[in-house]
């Protein structure tokens, strides 16, 4: 954890990296030959201007691993420093992307690490969700029970273990870029048509729950019996557009039909090409037959 969060909030809330970090790179560099350590050090300048310029600890989370130690020999490098690999169990829930197993219980433990680390800052969490892949399904069950548990587990941070949470940011509203992975992986309540060159935005299942659990502020208790929170108006949901035509030679047709007349042009094409080139060597062929007749006529002519 010192070498992902502490790397940078040891600096901001306390003014200097962690001594846990600055002991383990400093002892490698010198076994390494180095003559000092490869981290850089704080003047008491620096670290005066620096600790405490925060207005709150804004903290991203998705997913959690395990870590078991690595050993890298005296490569100097971030891994090796830290000297853990990860890895996931495997059966923890996937989801749209391989990086991420949906892990709630790990929510409320990071939550109180940052609590015992920097002194109960007060937290807002600004991204939080969970994504999908492949065909597109408006019934995201995957998504109401990820938010579900996540938030039961800030709750839990925040009314049981005295977490100072003052916000929460689902990710995403809509379906967006995903850096390298494009529009592939899908992290949004509303799917986005992007076949439609409007782009309307379609409520999935997810908006439905989510909405449900904004209205009750959290999760009333069964015991109590139906709680009017758990009746909200029902969201406006219709099957995704998948509008996937396409125009071809002025036609609207779809890709399948598009596709087989594609291919279809370009076999006429190429018969046209063959054609094309037999006619030029039936011209050419025909052409030097006729050459050499009248040849053959013009010297008959001579002889006689």
């Amino acid at each position: 954890m010192q070498f992902y969060i502490g790397w940078f909030a040891h600096p901001i809330f306390n003014g200097d990296y962690s001594e846990m970090m600055k002991t383990i790179i400093r002892e490698r560099s010198l076994a390494a030959g180095l003559a000092k350590s490869r981290l850089p050090e704080f003047t008491p300048e620096e670290i005066k201007r620096i600790k405490g310029t925060h207005d709150y600890f804004g903290f991203n989370h998705y997913t959690t691993v395990m870590a078991f130690p690595v050993e890298y020999g005296n490569l100097q490098h971030y891994d090796a420093d830290r000297g853990a690999g990860t890895l996931s169990d495997h059966s923890w829930l996937d989801s749209g992307s391989g990086w991420l197993k949906v892990t709630p219980f790990g929510m409320r433990r990071i939550l109180n690490f940052i609590k015992e680390e920097y002194g109960n800052p007060t937290i807002i969490i600004t991204e939080n969700g969970v994504s999908e892949k492949g065909e597109v399904d408006l019934k995201d069950s995957h998504r109401s029970y990820f938010y579900e548990k996540y938030i039961n587990q800030v709750l839990k941070a925040y009314l049981l273990d005295k977490v100072d949470i003052r916000g929460y940011t689902a990710w995403t509203l809509m379906d967006n870029l995903e850096w390298a992975t494009g529009f592939s992986e899908r992290f949004g309540l509303f799917y986005v048509n992007r076949s439609d060159p409007n782009l309307p935005r379609v409520a999935k299942e997810s908006v439905s729950s989510y909405a449900t659990i904004i209205n009750c502020n959290g999760f009333p208790d069964p015991a109590l019996g139906p709680h009017d929170c758990l009746k909200p108006g029902q969201e406006a949901t219709s099957a995704p557009l998948n509008d996937s035509s396409v125009n071809f030679l002025g036609m609207k047709l779809s890709a399948d039909e598009a596709e087989t007349g594609l291919n279809a042009t370009f076999a006429l094409l190429i018969i046209a090409s063959i054609v094309a080139i037999c006619l030029t060597i039936g011209f050419f062929l025909t052409k030097r037959s006729f050459k050499k007749k009248n040849v053959d006529n013009i010297e008959l002519e001579r002889k006689f």
